[in-house]
């Protein structure tokens, strides 16, 4: 039988699987707007239950096809009824080795023919997208039951808002009418008990900073689990026994994005012994200890930026965290989280504070924005009336220099006792450090990555009929200088050649070698020799002079006329031809790396590239991921191109500037790799 847009089939099941009522189900199977998709109305019923009384919809039923629905979920497998009505097909609704009902389906026109709409395939299809509506609203009425009895409730809290969720039950688990909960983290920690605070503080940095660890390393074998005991005081001044479950979850770039869970009172016992039992100053220091392991690991100002905003802030209920860092007498903001609208108008009085404190040799502590006297913070008289608010503004540096400042702002007035301003002194000790080694590293990074960037070509040759666009990302992550390049040499003959190539190593070494590489590959491209060829005694060139580093590089002649290509490569990715609607690789036979085997063979493969197509010759940074092999990246990224081209390219040619931005722009943030890109398209 002929079909539609199989699109359409895979919107008719989504919609089907998306009911959660057996009856609704039938109506989305039957939907006439579906077409030839959409099943007969008045022969297609649902048998549900796993028995032997079964739950038909609609109703009434046929008692013939109800005993062979019985029979069906009993067996596990369809079978055929002829009836009064005609022949009925009768599949079981199974998924995961369980029947939970079957689906009856009118397969004739009353007069014993295979009516248009016989498909065993789709009902079959059909069926089991039933089964998984059906399990999943199951397991759905399951879980409600269980939370019921449990009486727990649910949470959810976006870490980057401070966007907390909780439902009915949640909020009546923490003594909150749901019609005045404001949905701030900062009303959380407000609940607690005080000698708690301290506690769940360091769990919640603990937890979080696992979380990060384990995505890191990708074994995330329950690391991102959490139990946590704590005490909360309700507004009659009862106190309760609580215990969370809980997840942090964390997004694509490893950055902590949510917590979700469930939370439920309990007898005490086990909240008593976990945080009524633990003083505050033990608790500082767990946090503490969290806090500076995680800044261990944090190689740039950003990676330290990252911390205090995703692990800190959080796990301190701090309302919103600001770090500046300061250079040449002015206070440079590196990271700030969101505010509130009502609250922009104290973004400038709130960095005028932070320059002031820099400059201070304590944290500066702030108990009641509408009590303190700031005259000396400029702009904080005319930013009209003040909201009750505190801050802790720490000073970052050391008696002879300033590093920067970092404030902390809190909802709400707050008293910071001894302890507590203590604990924010070692955190601006432990920031100052973290932040300064940050420093030195990244103005080394910049140093090798201005030094990289001036051994690559400073601009493309213009060549007609040709146009170029190139990209140099430098790697991250403790990586120093690379070794990735890029060339476009043109040829006395007409032609270019066309050079991408990554030495082994990230340092000082790589560069000098890469640096040998080009101009090894210039001389030999004015001999106009084939591609393999001039691979081969670059090949012996490195060899020869002991660099004890391997290349991988691929080199390629275009005739920008009429298309012709040549090349060949040493171990390096095979180039790719992108043109509207489709990307392909251009296939290249290969030999092993530059400077591994001075007799090593490369051959010659010709191609061709058509008017308008784009060729992109890349590095394997750009590319490679963690939790992949190399094809399977490459693989990807034709698929992002084919994405890309979908949505911008339209019957005309490729837009080379636009497609070099756009897979600069894929750049993983986990990226450590630097990166080289050149890409060429043909314009005659």
């Amino acid at each position: 039988m002929g079909r539609a847009d199989p699109s359409e089939l895979v919107r008719h099941v989504l919609r089907v699987m998306r009911c959660r009522e057996p009856q609704a189900m039938v109506d989305a199977l039957t939907a006439a707007g579906d077409g030839l998709w959409s099943l007969p109305v008045g022969q297609t019923r649902l048998y549900v239950g796993r028995g032997a009384v079964l739950d038909v919809f609609p109703v009434p039923g046929d008692e013939a096809l109800e005993e062979a629905a019985r029979e069906v979920v009993h067996t596990g497998r369809p079978r055929t009824v002829d009836g009064a009505v005609g022949r009925t097909s009768v599949l079981p609704l199974a998924t995961d080795g369980q029947v939970l009902g079957a689906l009856a389906v009118g397969t004739d026109d009353g007069d014993g023919r295979d009516g248009d709409r016989s498909d065993p395939d789709l009902w079959a299809l059909l069926a089991e997208g039933c089964a998984l509506a059906l399990r999943a609203r199951a397991e759905a009425g399951l879980l409600a039951s269980a939370m019921d009895a449990a009486e727990a409730g649910v949470f959810a809290w976006d870490f980057a808002a401070d966007d907390v969720y909780w439902d009915e039950r949640a909020c009546a688990v923490y003594g909150v009418d749901p019609a005045e909960f404001d949905g701030r983290g900062e009303t959380f920690f407000a609940l607690l008990h005080p000698e708690d605070v301290p506690v769940l503080q360091a769990a919640i940095a603990q937890v979080t900073e696992a979380a990060v660890t384990a995505a890191e390393s990708g074994d995330l074998a329950g690391s991102d689990r959490y139990h946590l005991s704590y005490r909360v005081v309700h507004r009659d001044g009862s106190v309760h026994h609580l215990a969370e479950c809980g997840r942090v979850l964390v997004d694509h770039t490893g950055r902590p994005s949510r917590a979700l869970g469930f939370v439920y009172e309990t007898t005490g016992g086990a909240a008593t012994s976990t945080a009524a039992h633990v003083s505050p100053d033990t608790s500082r220091d767990a946090f503490l200890f969290t806090l500076t392991r995680a800044l261990s690991k944090a190689v740039t100002v950003r990676d330290v930026t990252q911390v205090m905003t995703d692990l800190a802030r959080p796990a301190l209920g701090a309302e919103n965290l600001v770090l500046g860092i300061a250079d040449d007498g002015r206070l440079d903001i590196v990271g700030e989280t969101r505010v509130g609208p009502v609250l922009e108008r104290l973004r400038e009085p709130a960095h005028a504070m932070m320059a002031f404190a820099a400059t201070q040799d304590e944290p500066l502590f702030i108990e009641d924005l509408t009590r303190h006297s700031l005259s000396h913070v400029p702009g904080l008289a005319v930013a009209g009336p003040l909201p009750p608010r505190s801050w802790v503004v720490l000073s970052l540096g050391s008696a002879d220099h300033v590093t920067g400042a970092c404030l902390i702002a809190f909802a709400g007035p707050r008293h910071f006792d001894a302890g507590e301003r203590t604990f924010y002194t070692a955190v601006a000790v432990i920031l100052t450090q973290s932040l300064e080694r940050a420093q030195l590293f990244d103005a080394e990074h910049q140093r090798a990555t201005d030094l990289q960037e001036a051994m690559l070509p400073r601009h493309l040759p213009t060549l007609s009929a040709l146009s170029a666009q190139s990209r140099y990302l430098p790697g991250t992550r403790g990586m120093h200088i690379g070794g990735d390049w890029y060339d476009v040499l043109p040829l006395s003959d007409g032609t270019a050649a066309l050079v991408i190539g990554d030495v082994q190593g990230h340092d000082a070494h790589a560069s000098a070698v890469m640096g040998q590489l080009r101009v090894a590959l210039r001389t030999c491209a004015e001999a106009a020799l084939a591609p393999g060829t001039i691979l081969a005694r670059v090949n012996r060139v490195l060899c020869d002079l002991e660099t004890d580093r391997f290349a991988t590089c691929a080199y390629l002649v275009l005739d920008p006329v009429d298309g012709t290509l040549h090349g060949a490569r040493a171990g390096h990715p095979h180039p790719m031809r992108v043109r509207p609607g489709d990307v392909d690789e251009i296939r290249l036979a290969g030999g092993p790396p530059l400077g591994v085997d001075p007799q090593a063979h490369y051959p010659t493969t010709a191609a061709s590239l058509g008017r308008g197509e784009a060729l992109v010759l890349f590095t394997d940074g750009l590319v490679e991921r963690r939790d992949a092999d190399i094809d399977t990246c490459v693989r990807r990224m034709a698929d992002d191109i084919r994405g890309w081209l979908r949505t911008t390219v339209r019957g005309g040619d490729v837009d080379l500037a636009a497609l070099a931005e756009f897979l600069a722009g894929q750049d993983d943030p986990g990226r450590i790799d630097d990166v080289a890109l050149l890409a060429v398209r043909r314009t005659a």
